[in-house]
């Protein structure tokens, strides 16, 4: 019985998944994204034609909107040179071409075209061609895209086989920083990105920019139904990624505990950093992960814990900082590092609880009877550092405890936990819009409040997870308990889940899936992410057939590149 049921249910889910590839939004007329793509496309086809009238810069060609020109196009132009022979028999075997110049389309008749001479000169019975060598483009999308529509249009656009995309960490649409990227990334086109939302739908808007001269030729816009995202948001769940999918994997000491990611020497290349709760070293992102920098480290004591790790080049020297907040006996210090020519050097301490969020650090008092005590504030730097201002957050929320989202008509939202685990968005005014349905499972960091007998409890204070914002989703950690809800026990598994808000409510996917143990930390850089994992008890069991030490951290980095 048991085998018939599952052939069934394979069944039920193979023609579920047809339905899906072969839906109507799965033909090239009905997706959007391809629509899009076809639109770019035809400004790159390859073509060859000739000139037949040229005077000054104005030049015409016998190819029309019969042979697909656009307004916009960009012909380069040759002249055949002398004849190119057999080394042996001498036989002529064609012309030599050189390239003269290059011409721009301003108009187009059915059967031939008017361009006007960007470089070079032409004349009459010169060849003019769009080459099918692949173009450099670089990718740029604004601020609050929806990640999925944005990754999805830049693969379709990769898988062409017409250009090499360049991707880049700038989200803007100010086109002069658009082209001062691309010129510095020497693309030589380049693809601005931008959405707004209209009903329930997401207006897509695309410009192209010659970045030789920043020409911008073509411009448009689709329409995206929400529930077309919706359902390709629900591709990318049914195959997230699991434990087994990761690009490396390393064995670490066991007392690996906290992970940061930052750009520590300044030469523009992010290095791992990691806290065994009381050190702190540096590692290069590379297949070895070696010790960087030579080894050299922060020594803490054996008496401290550390509660967070973070960069940051508040200082804005081209070095992160390294932020540190630990706890010693009843007292809490955040301490913020650099590193120097003979090592790292301490540059500030704080009894306050420190972190990064977006491209500020921020802070918040402790107290012994409460944890978290009073209201964040920012950290500036102005040639020391500084307090700054208050930040205004919604009550109970605290310094680890809550991330920014943007929503296109009511602007910067908080997504915040609460102290039992459950999500919530507040808007402006800190009213609650939406709460998660279910907790996020128990946190790692907890502390008992302070109390004047043992006999009488006041609670708890946490030290939340990490949300991490990845375009216009948040990533945030889910543990599945050992046996149910029992504290105390392990964890089976974790995954790494998406938040999308989608101007009502959140939209839940996995990323990653069934990581074995408990998840200590993650980061991500560009397009990887990076998991500190903690086995079920802090044991491998094949250790100890090999004669090793079980007790073991594990590091994971993942591609999320089209996840």
């Amino acid at each position: 019985m048991g085998k018939v049921f599952d052939f069934f249910l394979l069944l039920h889910a193979l023609g579920f998944m047809l339905c899906v590839l072969y839906s109507p939004a799965a033909y090239a007329d009905d997706n959007p994204l391809n629509r899009m793509r076809d639109e770019t496309l035809s400004y790159f086809e390859p073509l060859t034609g000739k000139i037949t009238k040229a005077k000054n810069k104005k030049v015409v060609l016998d190819l029309g909107t019969k042979d697909a020109v656009k307004v916009g196009m960009r012909f380069n132009i040759l002249r055949e040179e002398s004849h190119f022979k057999h080394p042996v028999t001498k036989e002529p075997l064609g012309k030599l071409e050189s390239q003269i110049g290059r011409l721009e389309i301003k108009e187009v008749s059915p059967d031939s075209s008017v361009g006007y001479l960007i470089e070079g000169d032409a004349k009459k019975d010169d060849k003019v061609r769009i080459s099918g060598i692949k173009l450099n483009m670089l990718f740029c999308q604004s601020k609050g895209i929806d990640w999925y529509l944005s990754d999805s249009y830049y693969r379709s656009l990769k898988e062409t086989g017409r250009f090499n995309m360049i991707d880049t960490a700038i989200e803007t649409d100010d086109p002069a920083k658009i082209l001062e990227e691309a010129k510095r990334l020497k693309a030589e086109v380049a693809l601005s990105l931008t959405a707004k939302t209209e009903d329930t739908n997401t207006i897509l808007k695309q410009s192209l920019f010659w970045v030789s001269d920043g020409i911008k030729f073509f411009e448009g816009d689709t329409k995206v139904d929400i529930a077309y995202a919706k359902e390709m948001r629900f591709g990318e769940e049914f195959f997230a990624l699991h434990q087994g999918d990761a690009l490396l994997k390393f064995d670490l000491p066991f007392d690996m505990r906290f992970m940061s990611i930052g750009d520590v020497n300044g030469d523009g290349e992010h290095e791992i950093i990691l806290s065994t709760g009381e050190d702190v070293g540096v590692y290069m992102l590379n297949v070895d992960l070696n010790p960087a920098l030579g080894g050299v480290r922060i020594k803490g004591s054996g008496m401290d814990e550390h509660l967070w790790l973070d960069s940051i080049d508040l200082n804005r020297n081209g070095r992160d900082e390294i932020i540190i907040t630990s706890m010693r006996g009843d007292e809490v210090t955040s301490y913020i590092y650099e590193l120097s020519n003979t090592g790292f050097v301490l540059l500030n301490k704080d009894n306050v609880f420190m972190r990064k969020i977006e491209n500020r650090l921020i802070a918040q008092e402790y107290s012994r009877a409460e944890g978290f005590d009073g209201k964040v504030f920012e950290i500036l730097w102005e040639g020391e550092y500084k307090r700054g201002s208050e930040i205004k957050l919604p009550k109970g929320v605290n310094i680890y405890d809550f991330i920014y989202i943007d929503d296109p008509q009511k602007g910067k939202l908080v997504l915040a936990y609460d102290e039992n685990g459950f999500l919530d968005v507040y808007d402006d005014n800190n009213i609650k819009m939406w709460s998660s349905k279910t907790n996020t499972g128990d946190f790692l960091t907890t502390f008992k409040k302070s109390a004047p007998s043992v006999m009488v409890d006041r609670g708890e204070w946490t030290v939340k997870d990490r949300l991490i914002p990845r375009k216009k989703e948040v990533l945030f950690v889910k543990r599945v308990p050992l046996l149910g809800y029992l504290k105390g026990i392990g964890y089976k598994s974790s995954q790494i889940k998406s938040l999308w808000w989608n101007g009502l409510s959140m939209d839940e996917s996995v990323l990653i899936d069934d990581i074995s143990g408990s998840i200590l930390d993650y980061v991500v850089t560009g397009d990887k992410v990076i998991i500190l994992v903690s086995p079920l008890w802090g044991i491998k069991p094949g250790n100890i057939l090999k004669g090793e030490s079980p007790l073991r951290t594990m590091l994971y980095i993942y591609s999320n590149k089209g996840n």
